[in-house]
């Protein structure tokens, strides 16, 4: 008789309040938000989808100094929930976007600045939820 490993289950541990982790899902969310004030329709030219919006990211969310980017020609845009699927398999489409908005000398400078090697200290990520948790609150008192 073979006995098979029992699975675990993924861990239901929540994140510690102001650990790395609480920090960066936290900007996740608010960068989520603020992006999707800032643009009502889907980023993808010829897209007039402003239902649903995702925060998309153009360079994979594991370049952290990009990850939060909330700049007009950043590494984060609105877009439909279609669209951010299909960058999974088609990243042209984004990039091309991209590049007839901002042009090529933005998207190269975008794709330097995701090489970086210099670490976001859990200071400096405060520093950053502390300033998108202000401009949040400002963006909703204004609407």
């Amino acid at each position: 008789m073979m006995l098979r490993a029992i699975k675990k289950p993924f861990s239901t541990k929540t994140t510690r309040l102001g650990s790395t982790r609480w920090l960066e899902a936290q900007l996740d969310d608010l960068t989520s938000k603020i992006i999707r004030h800032h643009e009502q329709i889907c980023f993808n030219i010829g897209c007039t989808e402003t239902q649903g919006l995702q925060c998309g990211h153009l360079l994979e969310r594991r370049h952290r100094a990009i990850r939060w980017d909330i700049t007009p020609d950043g590494n984060c845009h609105s877009q439909c929930s279609k669209h951010n699927q299909e960058h999974e398999g088609k990243p042209e489409l984004y990039r091309e976007s991209f590049i007839k908005r901002f042009g090529q000398a933005a998207y190269d400078e975008l794709e330097y600045r995701s090489r970086s090697k210099e670490k976001i200290t859990p200071i400096e990520l405060e520093a950053k939820y502390l300033e998108y948790k202000e401009l949040w609150n400002q963006l909703r008192k204004a609407a």
